[in-house]
């Protein structure tokens, strides 16, 4: 099933941008023990907290907690339920990919090698500003040569749709289960990718 927010046409989308952990894979880390670790609240942004630490040796305390739980967590990944046919229809597309994550470099290869995402551009946060900073989304336009408006960014948090926001991308929220306060502001909502990719073919046949 999915909802649509906006008027958004599929067939005008000229390329798509995921995100990784949580959207693509089931690879995101344990936040809750990942929070309780460096101590801090749920609410609170875990990269601006390691950023607001006073020395460098508790950042780099911080970072090392970080990066236990990021590799752990991809190491277990596994693919989410139709996300690998939703690829390989939007490649029958010819439709450019690409995967824009907070998630750190090591991290991120880890999982795309484990399930063999076949998605060669990959911005982690080591490569722009992380989400939902819009760096990652124009850098990415940039080498497609395509207006940040004419991108679809498929993503599964808040972070994922203020990075579209701020970008001036489109937005489809995947929200498998229930849907969140701030999904409203998505073009999109997708309770799962079978419908998703059923949507945007009748839609081509329309």
């Amino acid at each position: 099933m999915i909802t649509r927010l906006t008027d958004m046409q599929l067939e005008q989308i000229r390329g798509v941008i995921f995100d990784l952990d949580g959207t693509l894979a089931h690879s995101n880390p344990d936040f809750k023990g990942l929070r309780a670790a460096l101590g801090i609240g749920s609410g609170t942004d875990i990269l601006e907290h390691i950023h607001s630490l006073d020395t460098t040796m508790a950042k780099m305390q911080a970072l090392e907690i970080v990066h236990d739980y990021e590799l752990e967590s991809s190491r277990q990944a596994s693919w989410i339920e139709g996300a690998q046919a939703l690829i390989a229809f939007l490649k029958t597309r010819q439709l450019p990919l690409a995967i824009l994550t907070r998630n750190m470099p090591e991290a991120a290869k880890i999982t795309i090698e484990k399930l063999g995402i076949d998605i060669p551009l990959v911005q982690t946060r080591y490569d722009a500003e992380p989400k939902p900073h819009p760096q990652g989304i124009h850098l990415i336009c940039e080498q497609w040569q395509l207006s940040p408006a004419d991108i679809l960014y498929v993503g599964d948090y808040l972070f994922d749709l203020q990075t579209a926001q701020n970008a001036g991308s489109r937005c489809a929220l995947y929200c498998p289960e229930e849907v969140p306060d701030y999904a409203q502001a998505a073009d999109l909502l997708i309770a799962n990718y079978q419908s998703f990719i059923d949507a945007w073919v009748l839609e081509a046949k329309g």
